[in-house]
């Protein structure tokens, strides 16, 4: 039986609405998520097509993409209208930002999808439709997550996307050297020692799997 998936859109305009996010430091987690794998991306530095942030929360990683690729094109996209209101608010001068749903995401040349699509029940199907609209696509994804935090419904290991064709991968730590990632190791250090002593098998690091989507048919049509 499938996981109950709270992820609905109104839960995340509640989220984002309520200040939830931002108090539960999610600003500080989108940031620390982005600077943790940019610089597996297989982008050149001196990109200057579009580049699309799917499912954005509100922007904060477009700091770190425009500090990484200052030529882009930067578009923020989320479900929540809350969500790209603050977002246009605040980062207006480096980005665009557009509420719609996966199916409507603009055409592009790159598309980072950052811990989102573990909270995404048909996150196969979403996978399909945003690599059809560009030339390359990056799902970073918590790798292996055990136990799953309540809003995530899915857990991925190397070969998950498999049905979708041919990737590359890349696993590493997770948030890096901040704050947030000492804490977050700690705590599961903490957890472990407590569940030794119960008898119980422990929790791992907690590591990141980003995968790398290539659209050949897309490469293949621009070329002509």
């Amino acid at each position: 039986m499938s996981k109950h998936n709270i992820n609905t859109k109104e839960y995340w305009e509640h989220r984002f609405a309520s200040k939830d996010w931002e108090e539960n430091k999610g600003r500080w987690q989108t940031k620390s998520f982005a600077k943790g794998f940019i610089k597996y991306l297989k982008v050149p530095s001196d990109f200057s097509g579009t580049l699309v942030d799917f499912g954005c929360a509100l922007g904060d990683a477009m700091l770190v993409y425009k500090g990484r690729f200052p030529n882009a094109k930067l578009i923020g996209v989320d479900i929540s209208n809350n969500a790209i209101k603050i977002c246009r608010e605040k980062y207006s001068e480096i980005a665009t930002f557009i509420q719609s749903e996966h199916s409507n995401v603009p055409e592009s040349d790159v598309i980072i999808a950052s811990n989102v699509f573990e909270h995404l029940s048909d996150d196969l199907d979403v996978a399909k439709i945003l690599l059809s609209k560009c030339r390359s696509l990056f799902i970073i994804v918590p790798y292996k997550e055990c136990p799953l935090h309540p809003e995530h419904v899915n857990t991925y290991d190397e070969h998950y996307f498999s049905s979708l064709g041919e990737y590359d991968y890349k696993i590493f730590p997770w948030a890096g050297r901040t704050l947030y990632g000492i804490l977050t190791l700690w705590y599961v250090y903490f957890k472990n020692i407590i569940r030794f002593l119960l008898g119980r098998k422990p929790y791992h690091r907690p590591m990141q799997i980003m995968f790398s989507f290539v659209n050949h048919a897309s490469k293949e049509a621009s070329a002509k």
